[in-house]
């Protein structure tokens, strides 16, 4: 119903439209949705998705910085980051144009009552909120009177240094952003045994703040020389992972895609990974499949693939007809480690 409700108001917009898009707005651009506005998406492949079918995209970490008010109408399903929406929230009465309205869409598990008397409050209107079926639009008109304070974003657009993380830095917008994954922690103990003397090729396939990538780096002996890639689908994860690689003057890059899509084929000796199991509000089922694939084409004949998963991942199934030998390490708090073999 979602889907079919932010459809109308896209198809209904003009050009001064602006379409936040996060991860739970890509189905509707597989319908070939005809859209004469703008797109910002803080997801690599939905703004590649937004061009690919002529529509003005932006790929950014929501950078809504006030300036020209330059839009008539902001459509927003909104995030399951609750930093995020607050951002965008406080953001939009800067760049809609006086009589310009916010629209937020959600269901009922999304938060989006609340977001709807926050959204009332910061732009000093009265709460408008409509049920269309399972799902809720809020309206909020921007008019050229007092604000309301501005919502408790975290200080979403900041990279912090965090204690938590041994010091990487980090920011809102991102899954766990602010503690050390498990499942990572419990990958990142195999490293120091998988990493041989000389030059070697390594690639963090969805690397979200790079902490795989720092253990990386700090497993490496003398004699152990890795040219670390890292790459991601979230705009906020490769702004972090930029600056740990910057800080902890790490030799490699970090790089835009989907599931390593923009990486070389039969490039890589080694590959780590820990793959992401939820998409926006949904759990999706293929997106192990996603990344296992992208792991088999990205190595070289004879790499080694590292990846940890929730124990209830039949992973050694799913990559069966990709490797030649799938060996689980370790199983322990709820993930199972495995080492896959080109």
């Amino acid at each position: 119903m979602q889907t079919t409700l932010l459809s109308q108001f896209l198809r209904d917009g003009n050009p001064d439209t602006l379409w936040i898009a996060d991860e739970n707005s890509k189905p509707l651009l597989d319908t070939g949705l005809q859209f004469s506005g703008v797109v910002f998406s803080n997801r690599w492949d939905i703004a590649q998705a937004a061009e690919a079918r002529g529509i003005r995209s932006e790929f950014c970490d929501f950078e809504l910085a006030a300036g020209k008010r330059q839009y008539s109408r902001i459509v927003y399903p909104v995030s399951k980051e609750k930093a995020a929406v607050h951002h965008i929230i406080n953001c939009a009465p800067g760049i809609l144009r006086e009589g310009g309205e916010l629209l937020l869409l959600g269901g009922k598990t999304s938060g989006i009552k609340t977001y709807a008397q926050k959204a009332a409050q910061r732009f000093g209107c009265a709460k408008q909120l409509q049920k269309h079926g399972s799902d809720y639009l809020s309206r909020s008109q921007a008019r050229d009177t007092s604000l309301g304070p501005e919502l408790d974003d975290s200080e979403y657009p900041q990279l912090r240094q965090l204690d938590a993380l041994g010091g990487l830095y980090s920011k809102p917008g991102l899954f766990g952003w602010n503690k050390i994954d498990t499942g990572s922690a419990l990958l990142a103990s195999h490293f120091d045994e998988h990493l041989p003397a000389g030059e070697i090729r390594i690639v963090d396939l969805g690397c979200g703040y790079g902490y795989l990538s720092t253990q990386l780096a700090r497993a490496a002996g003398q004699d152990c020389r890795p040219f670390i890639e890292a790459t991601d689908n979230n705009a906020a994860a490769l702004l972090a992972c930029e600056k740990n690689f910057q800080a902890r003057e790490i030799a490699g890059r970090v790089m835009a895609g989907d599931a390593g899509s923009e990486l070389e084929s039969k490039s890589a000796d080694l590959l780590v990974c820990n793959p992401p199991f939820h998409q926006g509000f949904q759990v999706e089922g293929d997106l192990t499949d996603r990344f296992l694939g992208q792991a088999a084409r990205i190595l070289k004949k004879g790499g080694t693939a590292l990846f940890v998963v929730n124990e209830f991942i039949p992973l050694e199934k799913k990559s069966q007809a990709l490797f030649q030998q799938v060996v689980r390490l370790n199983k322990e708090k709820g993930f199972c480690v495995y080492r896959l073999t080109r």
